[in-house]
């Protein structure tokens, strides 16, 4: 059987990716910052593109305005190319996205000129070192040590190796580890918890009653010899070992427990991230008012010089009226991706504040089981959809500002064949139940598995386990009291 080409006609059905939907399926995950960005580099790139001065009203309760309706229709050829009517661009020169406008700029100072920056851990620790009259070599070595420490206050590398990497003895090495260990904060330096622990100790010497350099004394003699007894909380074999009272231990490890493991944490520079929500839930008599957030977005629209342009058939050139015209489409099917993402954004709010209206009139412990299924049924759009639009997104409630995502979890079952409650209610309910036991006499997980069924709610012992692991709340043991 011999090959040969030969050309066939069949009829199939596929998804195409248009240009346009690939645009607003993109945009649909970007947070208000992001979409910011893009907003201005299409603005950049875009020249039939513009801001608009103009007043543009409140958009509330997802009611949108006229704009996106009166963009021009767009009609596809036999082709498959998309077809503009461009007398109607040209009858209404005004398009706008539904995006409000912000004040001038000069007006308030920039987001970046109203940030301050705090001193590292490394600049605090350099101008202590320049303040003191330590030798060269000394002062050399100290630096480079200062160098070697990580963000929590540890160093990371031996004085010796640092000594000798700049031709000096480990003499010298010792000599400027100790010196550091003098600066603040108290246990900066240390090459282990022990020895951080240790160089605190030494810090709070000065100015001790009788009593209190006993018991001073006596947890650095726990820290040296016995710091594995001290994690497994063997108080009274500590006390036997030691001879000194149970009550003596229990002060002794109170101390320790005061003193900081990270010493460097304070200088982090990791900020704390203020999330600004992207929509607000406002509490009326019997609803809710939803508002979508623009704040910061510019208003667009298409250039009324450029439809003047296109209007001018005879007047412009047809390189030029064909470049306008790609570029007069490719700024519509930005404005109506905007557009249709801030419709779908208000679609997926509506639908979460109506699955968790009790949740948002009484609190946490009324948040519903929720998964991306029952929202996409809801609105009547694809799992997909739903995710990435509530990616990066928060939604500011009566009962705080949330990531839309918080409001998506399992359930779990409710005895009685009731409506199943909300991993983060049990979480919470588990939380208060550790708050509210007797310290000296802890509950186990399988105590609160009990407590839990008391409220209705089925779980298994290993489930408790985990979730406490999740809320960071120890064992009993370790959370046992003695005084």
């Amino acid at each position: 059987m011999t090959l040969q080409p030969r050309l066939q006609l069949r009829h199939e059905q596929r998804l195409v990716m248009t240009v346009m939907l690939q645009q607003a399926i993109g945009l649909l995950p970007l947070t208000r910052l992001e979409l910011q960005q893009a907003v201005q580099q299409e603005l950049q790139e875009n020249p039939v593109l513009e801001d608009s001065v103009e007043e543009v009203k409140e958009v509330a309760d997802g009611e949108m305005p006229e704009s996106p309706e009166d963009l021009p229709d767009t009609q596809t050829d036999e082709r498959g190319e998309v077809e503009i009517e461009w007398e109607n661009i040209v009858q209404d020169t005004s398009h706008s996205s539904s995006l409000p406008s912000i004040a001038s700029d000069g007006d308030f100072p920039s987001y970046e000129q109203t940030l301050s920056v705090s001193e590292t851990l490394h600049e605090h620790l350099e101008w202590q070192l320049n303040l003191t009259a330590a030798d060269e070599d000394t002062r050399h070595v100290a630096a480079e040590i200062i160098g070697n420490i990580d963000d929590s206050g540890y160093l990371q590398a031996s004085p010796e190796e640092l000594a000798a990497r700049a031709g000096l003895s480990a003499e010298v090495g010792e000599r400027a580890l100790a010196l550091i260990h003098e600066f603040d904060p108290p246990g900066i330096g240390a090459r282990n918890l022990q020895e951080c622990l240790l160089l605190q100790l030494k810090n709070l010497r000065g100015g001790l009653g009788k009593d209190e350099k006993k018991i001073h004394e006596l947890a650095e003699r726990l820290l040296l010899d016995n710091i594995e007894n001290l994690h497994d909380r063997h108080f009274v074999r500590l006390s036997r070992q030691n001879k000194v009272s149970v009550e003596e231990i229990i002060e002794a490890v109170n101390l320790i427990r005061s003193l900081n493991p990270n010493p460097g944490a304070r200088f982090s520079e990791e900020r704390v991230e203020v999330a600004v929500p992207d929509i607000t839930v406002i509490k009326r008599e019997a609803d809710f008012d939803i508002i979508l957030n623009d704040d910061g977005l510019p208003p667009l629209r298409v250039s009324p010089m450029f439809h003047s342009m296109l209007e001018n058939r005879d007047g412009t050139p047809p390189e030029a009226r064909k470049y306008l015209e790609e570029r007069m489409r490719a700024a519509l099917w930005f404005l109506k991706s905007i557009e249709q993402r801030r419709q779908t954004i208000m679609k997926v709010a509506r639908s979460i504040v109506k699955f968790q209206e009790e949740f948002l009139n009484h609190g946490v412990n009324h948040l519903r089981p929720l998964v991306l299924r029952d929202v996409a049924e809801d609105i009547e759009m694809h799992e997909s959809t739903v995710s990435r639009v509530t990616t990066g997104k928060y939604m500011e409630t009566p009962q705080g500002v949330f990531s839309l995502k918080y409001f998506f979890h399992s359930g779990l079952e409710s005895r009685g064949g009731g409506e199943n409650t909300s991993s983060v209610a049990v979480k919470e309910r588990l939380r208060h139940i550790v708050e509210q036991e007797d310290k000296k006499k802890p509950l186990t997980d399988q105590e609160i598995v009990e407590k839990l069924r008391e409220k209705d709610v089925v779980i298994a012992r290993r489930t408790v386990t985990k979730y406490r692991k999740e809320l960071r709340l120890p064992s009993a043991s370790r959370r046992r009291q003695f005084h």
